[in-house]
């Protein structure tokens, strides 16, 4: 068999070697490895949005099968799904305009069929006086001791500091009797106490004077800014319509509509109470909170100790203007 052998023409090329790929190149991407990884991009992203508070809640779809499946794993991923859905409603739940808490408060004002001819009015006035209500805390030695409330009554622009008034029993460590004339309060004045904010701030406040006959405290406050400060109204009459407002542990503001009631004090009470017949009779968060009027004006705090019972602003306006003057409250007892 004989071989042939092509021969070259001259100026013809060598015939040229396979080029080799460079390792270092780069690959083209399959299209569907691009639309996978964009996918889980995308599922990534929406389960962060998902799991916003504000984001509506996904009730997961169990069928019944799956619960015929004694399968441990698959209990627990159910169980799991669950937990997820509770824990996002009770986010939801926590927000200013789902809260319970926050919604209740103003329900006297908008809901009460009594004031549906007053109610802009009434809840201008309660909205503008709730800028002044506190919400105050005690304790001695680390354990809590008291919770009221109050409200500002001045304020000391050159050395920005906010006077509270509240009541005596914030720094009360032994209650009395029923008897109010018996005379066995005891008063911590070394008591700790904190004025709670909006916002879950809280300032250090200092005791500057407190009267047990009265059951009435100042406080003053270091702030950075002026604090609101109501007028008062001393002109209170029975069967007047009045708000009793005051501060829950989440310093919210509550809101309870009430009618000064004839009722005289008995003989075991302090003969200047007045009373309120409110739609909660026992309110928990009231005390030493301020009563106002339809037009925002303070008409007496809340007792401290007997239910139901305030003090007139007559006796406030009186014991206000007393302390500014002498930084003292003299008490007469006539027999």
């Amino acid at each position: 068999m004989a071989l042939v052998r092509a021969r070259q023409s001259p100026g013809s090329q060598s015939p040229r070697e396979p080029t080799v790929r460079s390792n270092t190149r780069k690959r083209k991407r399959d299209p569907a490895a691009n639309r996978k990884s964009k996918k889980r991009k995308r599922t990534g992203e929406e389960e962060e949005v998902s799991s916003a508070d504000s984001s509506p809640v996904r009730q997961p779809h169990i069928p019944d099968r799956m619960y015929r499946l004694h399968d441990l794993s698959t209990s627990k991923a159910i169980q799991k799904a669950r937990e997820d859905v509770s824990a996002k409603r009770a986010r939801h739940m926590g927000l200013a305009t789902l809260n319970v808490h926050m919604c209740r408060a103003s329900m006297c004002v908008l809901d009460d069929p009594n004031l549906v001819p007053v109610r802009e009015s009434a809840r201008t006035a309660v909205l503008n006086a709730g800028r002044s209500v506190l919400g105050l805390s005690s304790s001695v030695g680390g354990k809590p001791l008291a919770r009221c409330c109050g409200f500002w009554v001045d304020w000391d622009e050159k050395n920005k500091i906010g006077t509270a008034l509240t009541t005596s029993r914030l720094i009360c460590t032994k209650s009395a009797s029923l008897d109010s004339w018996s005379g066995q309060e005891e008063y911590d004045t070394n008591a700790e106490v904190l004025v709670h904010m909006q916002g879950g701030t809280t300032e250090k406040a200092t005791l500057q004077y407190y009267q047990k006959h009265y059951d009435l405290a100042f406080f003053s406050v270091r702030m950075d800014r002026p604090v609101h400060i109501l007028s008062f109204n001393d002109g209170v009459m029975r069967s007047d319509h009045v708000f009793e407002l005051g501060r829950d542990e989440s310093s919210f503001l509550r809101i309870s509509h009430g009618v000064v009631k004839f009722l005289n004090p008995n003989l075991l009470e302090r003969y200047h109470y007045m009373h309120v017949h409110s739609a909660d009779p026992r309110p928990r968060y009231g005390k030493g909170a301020p009563l106002i009027d339809f037009g925002g004006k303070i008409v007496g705090m809340v007792n401290g100790n007997t239910s139901g019972y305030f003090i007139p602003s007559s006796i406030l306006v009186k014991y206000l203007h007393l302390w500014r003057k002498f930084q003292y409250v003299l008490v007469y007892f006539c027999f």
